[in-house]
């Protein structure tokens, strides 16, 4: 049952990695900022219905579970990259237009 489980857990993992939308994500965490962060950590993306056919209740329960954390995991990622994204071309930007005109 261990390598049944694995390979369900490998296979959510891939479903969701080809399934989050990451440049939504960026873009979410380079405009709204924080709110965009809290928003990826809470948003609950679920897998396709038609993956979950014919499998057992607990093979679903698995599927759903990786799924939903590995998703989470790369939405709180790429909100993060935009949001740290911000300061790191904004400030050099804020400077040098400073540095032209005083």
């Amino acid at each position: 049952m261990d390598a049944n489980r694995n390979h369900i857990q490998v296979i959510a993992e891939q479903d969701a990695q080809s399934d989050t939308n990451k440049l939504l994500w960026f873009i979410a965490g380079l405009v709204l900022n924080v709110i965009g962060i809290v928003v990826a950590y809470f948003y609950e993306s679920s897998p396709l219905s038609t993956r979950l056919l014919a499998k057992s209740d607990e093979e679903v329960l698995i599927y759903t579970e990786v799924y939903k954390a590995k998703a989470r995991k790369i939405q709180l990622i790429s909100a993060l990259v935009g949001f740290i994204l911000i300061p790191i071309l904004v400030v050099p930007f804020v400077v040098t237009l400073f540095s032209l005109f005083f």
